[in-house]
């Protein structure tokens, strides 16, 4: 591990966008959700499915209400990505699967200094 890797200014990171770049070997995709940057591996623990192809969101949460009762589903303000290939969705905070924890995938810190984009790997 080489500490910080940057991967480019702050103004190519835009709200709403991905941005793919690749820190020591691995290809990474950095998401500005909100104002806030999340780097996560592109590389869906299911199938190697590329993972950061799929749109960010809330994270789908359901309420079990009773025998009989539908699942109530809503998403919540936790940013999460699917992968496009078979819906694993994960959270882009920590890369843990949404349905089973122990399941994960790399995610890493991502630090601006002097308006450049780090990731720590």
């Amino acid at each position: 591990m080489t500490g910080r890797v940057p991967v480019g200014p702050v103004d190519e990171f835009p709200p709403g966008e991905r941005t793919l770049v690749t820190v020591e070997g691995r290809e990474v995709g950095v998401f500005n959700v909100d104002g806030e940057l999340y780097a996560i591996a592109n590389r869906c623990a299911h199938e190697g499915g590329p993972v950061c192809d799929g749109q960010p969101r809330g994270a789908l949460v359901g309420e079990y209400v009773g025998p009989g009762e539908r699942v109530r589903e809503s998403f919540s303000t936790a940013p999460a990505i699917a992968c496009p290939w078979h819906g694993w969705e994960y959270d882009l905070r920590t890369g843990r699967h949404l349905g089973d924890p122990s399941i994960a995938i790399p995610t890493y810190d991502v630090v601006v200094v002097d308006g450049v984009v780090h990731v720590e790997p």
